[in-house]
């Protein structure tokens, strides 16, 4: 009988089920031991109990009834004695009982020739005047022994029979219980595996029967049906999968201009993809050797690529096709299993074009160089011009602000110059007065102190408006000496800004605002004086274009601190600051916010460049919109000597 006929009539019959004749079995098996095993045991304990019973009847003869006897046989009365035996061979487990009294032998029951229980007492009478003991006679008991064996016997066979009874009626319930419970299931679930078929366009999911009373709902098997409904679906997924990506494969191995190829442990060709057969006129079902292909033939290092048994990469052969030279690179992945070398998977890639490409790019690359050598050429001579350029810019815009600063300080010079004139009209006025009153002698003590009162007043004016004239001239001359000037020297610098502020001060009252020094009169540097006021007078003049538009309040505050080797130099203004995603770029040359408006770009390039390359200190931005600005300059107090560079050579 074939497996496929065991199985289908394993689903209808129990006794075909193998795990059910299995599990029956062991059950009859250990039914029949544990029953077998009790069984003696309880005719262990029936035997000691029967002979325990004889052993009682013999022990109540020979102690109760014995004496009777013993008074009958005393005074002759054979009869009444002879009675006793008969009615004490009737007790259970008694089987004959004799006496033997003077040469007279009583008996009762039938004597036992062989397995019997034999037990025998002196019959003694004990004389009641005298006291005496006398010996009348002996009494034998005996029980049969095999009427015993036989009862037991029976009762073990009889035990034995109605167990065997009960295992096979309850193993038969069982075994149907079993069949109908798991064994039919458990076909079903099978059943369904071995028709199931994944490619099928529709699959019905598994329904497994229930009974009532002997299966319950969701149960183990249940949970084994839904599981398998879980894995056939899976599986149909995974198959549909597998047929999409060999189709894509397919796809991609037609649509690909590289060649695909595999090989097995002999190095036969089993798979290579269309183009590489068409190119290389191979036949793949007669699974050809690589090394016996005409138009590899000359490829060595692929051969010998092969031989090593390894992987390989940018194995770069030469092969011809229709008579003309094309170029591939042969790369390959060695597979191994327990049993050693399997075969290779590879692919060529076509790189003819590349190649040639390649070979373009060395001719090209010979006349390259001497291109390159008269760009570079070029270059050199416009970085230097550029350089220049950037040099010039830079004194312009200085040359600038001093432009702008000299035509401030002469419109302040001309104010106080202007009521210095006035002033001395006045004093000529007042002299030519008084010289006239006195040549006519009409001067009079009033008339002489009004006038000498406008004299001295007059005289105070033109003296206060040329002092002022004086120290705007003094402050500018520093100023612009100063920023004119690299030259290092020990200065103070509130001093130094001071005098600064003063010469500014024409472009500052526009705004107005008046800028506040802050710090130690006495504080030293040893640096770059006029370095310095150029860079706070460029921060100034940036904060009086830009910052203060609809801003009430104008204010600016310069703070100087000593840091100990360092000097720290603090401009704030409350104008509408910058933006944090112009941070970067308002440092960037030409870069500015009037463009087209006198704006060059120039000045925070210029104190962001002074402030690091001339004064060797660093420099931090922070602002945000209507929060104004605050620069951080901190400097070296005593600047280090360094040797000019080029540019500055250039500058200067």
């Amino acid at each position: 009988m074939s497996q496929l006929q065991k199985f289908e009539e394993s689903i209808n019959h129990p006794l075909f089920s193998i795990v059910g004749r299995r599990i029956i079995l062991l059950m009859v098996f250990l039914s029949s031991f544990f029953t077998i095993m009790t069984t003696l045991l309880q005719l262990s304990w029936d035997y000691e109990e029967a002979f325990d019973n004889v052993d009682r009847r013999h022990y109540e003869i020979e102690n109760v009834h014995a004496d009777l006897i013993a008074s009958s046989l005393w005074v002759f009365d054979l009869v009444s004695a002879q009675n006793r035996l008969d009615g004490l061979v009737n007790l259970p487990y008694i089987d004959y009982l004799s006496i033997e009294f003077d040469g007279v032998v009583l008996d009762a029951g039938q004597p036992i020739s062989q397995n019997s229980v034999m037990s025998s007492t002196e019959l003694i009478y004990f004389h009641p005047d005298t006291g005496r003991r006398i010996e009348l006679g002996t009494l034998f008991v005996e029980s049969d022994a095999q009427k015993i064996y036989d009862i037991l016997l029976r009762q073990f066979v009889i035990t034995l029979l109605l167990n065997g009874i009960k295992t096979l009626i309850v193993c038969s319930l069982i075994l149907w219980v079993f069949h109908q419970s798991v064994s039919q299931r458990v076909f079903s679930i099978a059943k369904h595996l071995r028709h199931f078929d994944p490619l099928a366009p529709v699959h019905q999911p598994l329904e497994l029967k229930h009974r009532k009373f002997i299966m319950e709902r969701d149960d183990e098997l249940d949970w084994l049906a839904e599981e398998t409904n879980k894995i056939t679906q899976r599986m149909a997924t995974l198959y549909q999968n597998i047929i999409l990506e060999q189709e894509r494969l397919a796809d991609f191995t037609s649509a690909s201009s590289d060649w695909l190829w595999e090989t097995d442990a002999a190095q036969r060709l089993t798979f290579c993809s269309d183009a590489m057969q068409t190119a290389l006129d191979i036949d793949i079902h007669n699974t050809p050797k690589i090394r016996d292909l005409p138009l590899l033939a000359n490829c060595h290092s692929l051969l010998d690529h092969l031989e090593d048994y390894e992987n390989f990469t940018m194995c770069e052969e030469k092969i011809l096709l229709n008579k003309r030279p094309h170029y591939f690179v042969f790369q390959g992945i060695a597979h191994f299993s327990d049993e050693g070398f399997v075969g290779f998977r590879g692919t060529a890639i076509d790189i003819t074009e590349l190649k040639q490409t390649q070979l373009e790019l060395q001719l090209l690359n010979q006349n390259l160089e001497k291109t390159v050598h008269e760009r570079t050429q070029d270059l050199e001579q416009s970085m230097e011009n550029l350089k220049a350029a950037q040099n010039q810019l830079v004194e312009s815009e200085k040359l600038a602000a001093l432009g702008s600063l000299v035509a401030g300080v002469a419109h302040e010079v001309n104010t106080p110059l202007g009521i210095a004139v006035t002033a001395n009209s006045v004093i000529k006025e007042a002299v030519a007065t008084l010289n006239h009153a006195f040549a006519d002698q009409s001067l009079t003590s009033q008339q002489f102190e009004a006038v000498m009162k406008q004299i001295v007043d007059g005289s105070n004016m033109l003296e206060n408006n040329l002092n002022r004239a004086a120290r705007l001239i003094r402050d500018f001359k520093q100023t612009a000496v100063d920023q004119v000037s690299e030259s290092r020297s020990q200065f103070r610098v509130v001093q130094a800004l001071d005098a600064l502020m003063g010469s500014l001060r024409p472009e500052t009252k526009k705004v107005p605002v008046v800028p506040i020094i802050e710090g130690d009169a006495n504080l030293e540097m040893s640096s770059l004086p006029g370095v310095l006021t150029q860079v706070v007078s460029n921060l100034v003049m940036n904060s009086v274009r830009h910052a203060f538009e609809n801003i009430e309040n104008p204010e600016i505050n310069v703070k100087v601190s000593d840091l100990g080797d360092e000097v720290q130099v603090v401009y704030t203004d409350n104008g509408v600051g910058v933006p944090p995603e112009l941070h970067q770029r308002i440092f960037e040359p030409f870069y500015t916010s009037k463009r087209g408006k006198g704006g060059s770009g120039l000045g925070l390039n210029l104190v962001f460049n002074l402030v690091r390359q001339k004064l060797q200190g660093k420099l931090s931005f922070d602002s945000d919109i209507n929060q104004g600005v605050m620069v951080v300059l901190t400097l070296p107090k005593f600047l280090q000597v360094s040797a000019p560079s080029e540019s500055e050579s250039v500058s200067r």
